[in-house]
């Protein structure tokens, strides 16, 4: 089966939407029901995904994945958006799920940027 571009584009998309609202549910159920820590599960989590990324870039795209490492800007700003904003993002989304439920967790998550916008309309007043 060939499918074009833009198929395949819909195809993932979709499946994709349904594996992160299946996560959360997931998440729910380690957290109330099995015991997880939202720690163990943030980390395997994001250790497990960045090992894939980086085979797919292997196999796929490019052979040398270690050229970001060669340039000191580059390497800080990786280690930023790593350390700050997946682990910052993922952590409190799966702590809102540990605390509360998988629902609620989403809407706070949806609502943030309105939430950020709000806070910079009173802090700018404008």
């Amino acid at each position: 089966m060939n499918l074009n571009s833009r198929t395949k584009g819909i195809l993932l998309v979709i499946v994709g939407t349904m594996l992160w609202g299946i996560s959360g549910t997931v998440a729910q159920f380690l957290f109330q029901q099995k015991g997880f820590d939202t720690e163990w599960l943030v980390v395997v989590r994001l250790l497990i995904s960045g090992f894939l990324l980086l085979l797919y870039g292997y196999i796929k795209k490019d052979k040398n994945i270690i050229n970001i490492w060669k340039s000191k800007e580059d390497s800080i700003k990786l280690i930023l958006f790593g350390a700050i904003g997946m682990l910052g993002v993922q952590y409190t989304y799966f702590a809102a799920i540990k605390h509360g439920n998988a629902a609620t967790a989403t809407i706070l998550q949806y609502l943030s940027p309105v939430i950020i916008t709000c806070y910079l309309i009173i802090r700018n007043k404008k």
